[in-house]
C-alpha cells in the first residue's frame, strides 16, 4: 500500500483582535546592519541614516591592437555584394563593395569608396556570409587585406579606425564601471588561432634532425615554395623533357612572370604533336598569339587525341598562372559535348589525373545542383548541348565560367543556332571548339565557328560575305573570269592568314609510327534477282515520275532506296522502320507497285545481309576478333540484330534509345570482353558515331554510305585510335550500279579536293566547300534528265567507278605499268613541285557543276547532304576527273568475278586472292552464288595505311 503524498497544514489567517499566535506564519527575517548601523544600533542616539557612497574613479582598459584583433576581438576587411531588398523572383546584386568590421561596427563602403550603411556587429565573417546593413541586403565574397580595403576607401576608413576609439584622458570619469563585453567562443578562438601563428613566427629554427610532419601527395613533383624564395615555378623547367609555355608579352606593372611548365604527371604521357597542340591552346587562350581574341579551333583529325590535349591544358589552368604569386589563370571550366560523351570525358579525366586531383562533376539529369559546380569542390562540369540550353541562365547567374570547351563543335554551324546562343550568355572569352571534322558545307558556316571563338576578328557577317564569301563562289563557278578567279584566290589566301593564328589542324598520318595499319576494303555488292527486280520496279513506278518534277518527292525516294540498298523488307511499311507511323511516301509506292511484288519484302533476299551474314560466321569461326556494324538507321540495326540473334551470335546494341548514363557502361562491357562473351556491337552513327572509343573490336563493318564523308571518317575513328593493337579492317557495303554507288564517288570527290587544299592554315576554309547557287535561291530547277542520271540502275558487267579513270589493270590490283600511271596521274594532279595543278581554276572547281537543288518545306534537316547527289547532273569537270583519279588510284582495284570464272587462269585467280590479304574475305568471294541468293560481290576497292608490321 502506497503511502499519501505529504499535506502541507492549512496556514489559518489571523483574526484580528485574537489572542491566539498565528503559528502558520514564520517570523520575518531579521536584516542584517552595515557596521555603522549596528554603531547606531548600540548607541540609539546616533542618526540611524546610511552614510553617503565614495565616487572611485574607475578608468577603461586600455585599447590594444595586435594582428588585426581590437578591442571587441574582431577586425577584418571583405569584398562584398550588396542589394536594396526585393520581392522579385530572380534577384540580381545592385553593385559590390567592401566591408570594413572594426570597433563593435560593421561599416558598409560602395566601391566608390562611400559610407551607404552602419550598423553594430562583432562576429566573424566567412565568405557567402549574409546580413543586413541599414536595410541592405549583403553577401560577403571575400577576405581581403588592410591595403587593398584602404586603396578603394582611402581617407574615408580615418573615421572608422578613430570613431571609437578612447584615451584615460579623453574619457569622461563614470561613476559606475561599464561592464565589458564577453567575446565568443569563435572570437576567442580566432584570437588563440593569430597567437600561435605570432609565436611560430618568433620562434628559433628548429634543429635539422626534428622534421615536422609532411602530408602525403601524389604531387611530388611539385617544387617546394620556401620562404624569402622568389620566382619558383610549381614544375622544374630545367627537367628532362620539361614542356615550358610561353611567357606573356610584358607583365603586369609592377609585378614578375614566372616559367608556367606543363605537370610532368601528364607531360611525360603525351606523344610530340599532342604537346604540340597543347602548347597551341595555351598561347592562344593566354592571347600570346598575333590575334585579337583568346579562342581557337583545334580541328586534328579523329583519333589524335584531342581531349587529352584538352586535359593537360585545362590542369595547368587550373594550377599555375605565369604572374609570380596570382591565383591560378581559372577556377570554373565547362565542358559541352554531346550526351553520349559525357561519361566519356569523366573517365579520361580519371585515366589521366586520376579520382582525388580535380573535381569533374556531370550534368546528366534533373538531380544535379548547379550550386555544386562553384569552383572549389567541382572545377569543371561536363555537360550536353541539349541540357545546357536549359541551365544557361542559372549558370550565367553564378560565379563566372572562366573557359568553355565546345567537343563536336562543328554543331555549332550558324549565328542562330541555340547551343551557341546560350554559350554566348555566359560572357565567356576563352573559347575553344574541338573538332575532327570541320566545316562541312559552306563560308558560312566557317564565319559562325570562328566568330564564336572569337567575336568580331572577321568583321560582321555581312562584311564577311561581301569580302570572302562571295569572290571565292564567285571564282568556283565553271564560267568564272580569270579576273574573278584571280579576286577568289586573293580572298582565300587573305582569310587563310587572318585565321591560321587560332586554328590548328593535323592529319591521322602522323600517326602511322604509333597506329597498327588500317585496311579499307570497298565491296560492291551485286544485287540479287529479286532485289533487282524491286529496284527496277520503283524506277518504273508513277513516283519516279513525279519526282522528276517535285524536289520534295526526289528526296523521300532518295530514301527509299537507300533503305531498298540495305533490305527489301525495309520496303514493308508496317515492318522495321524507324517511325512509329508508317511513312505515307511508302505506303503511296506501294499501292502504285505491281501486285505479288511485297512476297519479295523479306532480310534473305537483300545481298548485303547474306553476305554479311557469311563474312560474321567466317570472323567468329577463324579467329579471335570482335566486330563493330554501323547503319545510319536504326531499321537496318533491328535487322542485324535479328541475323545476329538467329545465328546465335552474342551482341550488344548502342542506339538513340539507350539512356546516357548506360553508354559507356555498353562501351567498357564490350572492351573487357572476349570474342566468346561478346562478338559484336551494332552501333546507329547518329547516336554513338562520334567520340565513343571501341577498340575492342578491330573489324568495323560500314553497311550504309551517308552523303557525308566525315560520317563515315567518324565511323571508322570507332577502332583505329589510340590504344588500338591490332590491325585494323574496314569493310564498306555498297550496291553496285545503284544510288550507293554514286553517293560514295561524291565522297572521292570531295575527298580529294579537301585533301589538295587543306594547306597552310586554309584547311578548314575549303575543306568540303559547297557552293551556292541560282537554284538555291529557287530561281531554277532541275530538268528530267538531270534526275534520271541520278537514278539509274547500271546492271552491266564491269564497274562503272572503274571505268571512269581509265584504268588498266583489268581489275588484278597494281602492277609496275600501273604504277607508272598512278605517278603520271598524281604528277599532273598536284603539280611537279607537290603544289596545285597549272588549271587556272586549280581545284577550285565546283563539286556539283552549276545548279543545287533547294530545300523544300517539310523535308528533313538531311536535305543539306542529300542535295549534293542531286547536283551530279553534269559530267564531271576535267578538275573533278583528275581529283577521282587521284583518290581511286590510291586503291588496289580487284575483279573478284575472275575468281569465279572457270575457265580462268590460275596465277591471275591466285593474284587476286593475294591482293585481297583477308582470309575471311577471301572465303566470302569464293563462295558458291546459290549460297548467297545469286548475289556476290562483283568488285573490291582496297587501301592500306601505315606499316604492315605490327
Amino acid at each position: 500500500m502506497y503511502s499519501k503524498p505529504f499535506k502541507p497544514l492549512t496556514i489559518r489567517k489571523s483574526v484580528p483582535g485574537s489572542e491566539t499566535p498565528d503559528h502558520g506564519t514564520p517570523p520575518a527575517k531579521r536584516r542584517k546592519l552595515s557596521p555603522s548601523n549596528q554603531q547606531a544600533a548600540k548607541n540609539p542616539s546616533n542618526d540611524d541614516r546610511r552614510q553617503p557612497l565614495k565616487s572611485i574613479f574607475n578608468p577603461p582598459s586600455p585599447v590594444t591592437e595586435s594582428n588585426g584583433i581590437g578591442s571587441d576581438g574582431i577586425e577584418g576587411y571583405f569584398s562584398i555584394l550588396w542589394r536594396v531588398p526585393t520581392n522579385k523572383k530572380n534577384k540580381t546584386w545592385t553593385d559590390d563593395g567592401v566591408l570594413a568590421v572594426k570597433g563593435g561596427f560593421a561599416t558598409l563602403y560602395s566601391r566608390s569608396g562611400r559610407n551607404i550603411g552602419r550598423t553594430a556587429f562583432s562576429a566573424p565573417l566567412l565568405p557567402e556570409s549574409n546580413l543586413t546593413i541599414s536595410g541592405k541586403e549583403v553577401e560577403v565574397d571575400s577576405q581581403i587585406s588592410k591595403n587593398a580595403f584602404l586603396e578603394i576607401v582611402g581617407p574615408k576608413t580615418k573615421s572608422v579606425n578613430t570613431e571609437h576609439k578612447t584615451t584615460p584622458e579623453s574619457q569622461p570619469a563614470k561613476p559606475f564601471a561599464v561592464q565589458q563585453k564577453k567575446p565568443s567562443i569563435q572570437t576567442q578562438m580566432k584570437a588563440q588561432i593569430q597567437k600561435e601563428k605570432a609565436q611560430v613566427m618568433h620562434q628559433p629554427p628548429k634543429p635539422a634532425c626534428v622534421t615536422s610532419f609532411k602530408q602525403p601527395l601524389k604531387e611530388t613533383n611539385i617544387l617546394p615554395q620556401r620562404l624569402g624564395e622568389s620566382l619558383t615555378p610549381r614544375h622544374d623547367p630545367n627537367a628532362e623533357g620539361a614542356l615550358v609555355f610561353k611567357r606573356p608579352r610584358s607583365p603586369p606593372k609592377g609585378r614578375q612572370t614566372v616559367d608556367v611548365v606543363l605537370d610532368p604527371l601528364i607531360g611525360k604521357k603525351l606523344r610530340p604533336h599532342q604537346q604540340e597542340g597543347v602548347k597551341f591552346l595555351y598561347e592562344c587562350v593566354m592571347g600570346v598569339r598575333n590575334f585579337d581574341g583568346q579562342g581557337c579551333i583545334l580541328a586534328d583529325d579523329m583519333g589524335l587525341g584531342k581531349t587529352l590535349t584538352t586535359i593537360a591544358l585545362l590542369w595547368t589552368l587550373l594550377r599555375q598562372n605565369p604572374v609570380f604569386k596570382d591565383p591560378p589563370v581559372i577556377k570554373k571550366a565547362l565542358i559541352v559535348c554531346p550526351v553520349s560523351l559525357i561519361r566519356n570525358w569523366k573517365r579520361e579525366f580519371r585515366k589521366w589525373l586520376g579520382s582525388d586531383r580535380l573535381g569533374v562533376l556531370e550534368f546528366e539529369d534533373q538531380h544535379t545542383r548547379l550550386s555544386s559546380f562553384d569552383g572549389k569542390v567541382y572545377q569543371v562540369m561536363i555537360i550536353g548541348y541539349e541540357r545546357l540550353r536549359m541551365v544557361a541562365n542559372d549558370l550565367a547567374k553564378g560565379q563566372p565560367i572562366d573557359i568553355v570547351v565546345c567537343d563536336e563543335g562543328h554543331r555549332l554551324k550558324t549565328m542562330k543556332n541555340k547551343a551557341a546562343q546560350a554559350i554566348e550568355s555566359l560572357n565567356t572569352k576563352r573559347r575553344i571548339i574541338l573538332s575532327g571534322t570541320p566545316i562541312q558545307n559552306d563560308l558560312g558556316e566557317f564565319f559562325a565557328m570562328v566568330n564564336f571563338v572569337n567575336d568580331g576578328c572577321l568583321g560582321s557577317q555581312k562584311r564577311f560575305s561581301r569580302d570572302f564569301e562571295k569572290p571565292i563562289m564567285r571564282s568556283r563557278q565553271p564560267d568564272a573570269l580569270p579576273t574573278e578567279v584571280e579576286r577568289g584566290q586573293d580572298a582565300s589566301e587573305e582569310l587563310a592568314r587572318t585565321t591560321s593564328a587560332f586554328i590548328l589542324r593535323r592529319t591521322a598520318d602522323i600517326l602511322a609510327d604509333f597506329l597498327p595499319p588500317k585496311t579499307e576494303y570497298v565491296l560492291f555488292c551485286k544485287p540479287t534477282p529479286a532485289q533487282a527486280k524491286i529496284y527496277r520496279s520503283v524506277l518504273r513506278s508513277p513516283v519516279f515520275h513525279s519526282a522528276l518534277r517535285s524536289q520534295e518527292t526526289a528526296f523521300q525516294l532518295i530514301t527509299i532506296l537507300k533503305k531498298l540498298c540495305n533490305s527489301p523488307a525495309l520496303m514493308d511499311p508496317n515492318y522495321g522502320n524507324d517511325e512509329s507511323t508508317p511513312s505515307l511516301s511508302l505506303v503511296t509506292l506501294n499501292e502504285m507497285l505491281p501486285e505479288g511484288l511485297s512476297r519479295l519484302y523479306q532480310n534473305s533476299v537483300s545481298c548485303k545481309i547474306r553476305l554479311l551474314d557469311q563474312l560474321l560466321q567466317q570472323i567468329r569461326s577463324t579467329t579471335d576478333e570482335k566486330v563493330v556494324v554501323i547503319s545510319n538507321y536504326t531499321s537496318t540495326l533491328n535487322l542485324i540484330q535479328q541475323l545476329a540473334a538467329n545465328s546465335n551470335l552474342s551482341f550488344l546494341r548502342l542506339d538513340g534509345s539507350v539512356a546516357a548514363k548506360k553508354r559507356q557502361a555498353l562501351v567498357d562491357k564490350f572492351n573487357r570482353s572476349t570474342a566468346s562473351q561478346c562478338f559484336l556491337f551494332l552501333l546507329s552513327a547518329k547516336a554513338g558515331g562520334v567520340g565513343l572509343n571501341l577498340i575492342g573490336a578491330n573489324r568495323l563493318v560500314l553497311f550504309d554510305v551517308d552523303w557525308n564523308p566525315a560520317t563515315d571518317d567518324q565511323a571508322v575513328a570507332r577502332i583505329h585510335r589510340q590504344g588500338q593493337q591490332r590491325h585494323c579492317k574496314i569493310y564498306r557495303f555498297l550496291i553496285k550500279g545503284g544510288l550507293e554507288e554514286r553517293i560514295w564517288q561524291r565522297q572521292v570527290v570531295k575527298r580529294a579536293l579537301a585533301e589538295s587544299i587543306m594547306q597552310e592554315g586554309a584547311n578548314v576554309v575549303s575543306a568540303s566547300y559547297e557552293p551556292a547557287t541560282k537554284a538555291q535561291g529557287n530561281s531554277s530547277s532541275f530538268s528530267q534528265e538531270e534526275l534520271k542520271d541520278l537514278f539509274r540502275f547500271d546492271e552491266g558487267d564491269g564497274l562503272r567507278t572503274h571505268d571512269l579513270i581509265n584504268c588498266d589493270c583489268k581489275g588484278a590490283g597494281w602492277d609496275e605499268d600501273c604504277q607508272g600511271e598512278i605517278d603520271d596521274i598524281q604528277s599532273q594532279f598536284t603539280g611537279e613541285n607537290g603544289t596545285e595543278g597549272s588549271d587556272d581554276r586549280g581545284l577550285d572547281a565546283p563539286l556539283l557543276g552549276s545548279r543545287a537543288p533547294s530545300p523544300t518545306k517539310g523535308s528533313s534537316s538531311s536535305w543539306t547532304t542529300a542535295k549534293e547527289a542531286l547536283g551530279a547532273h553534269t559530267p564531271p569537270t576535267a578538275t573533278e576527273l583528275e581529283a577521282k583519279k587521284h583518290q581511286l588510284m590510291q586503291y588496289r582495284h580487284v575483279d573478284t568475278s575472275i575468281v569465279a570464272q572457270k575457265d580462268g587462269e590460275s596465277n591471275l585467280k591466285g593474284q587476286i586472292l593475294s591482293a585481297i590479304d583477308d582470309v575471311c574475305l577471301e572465303y566470302v568471294v569464293t563462295l558458291d552464288q546459290d549460297m548467297i541468293g545469286g548475289g556476290g560481290i562483283s568488285y573490291i576497292f582496297k587501301k592500306t595505311r601505315g606499316s604492315q608490321c605490327l
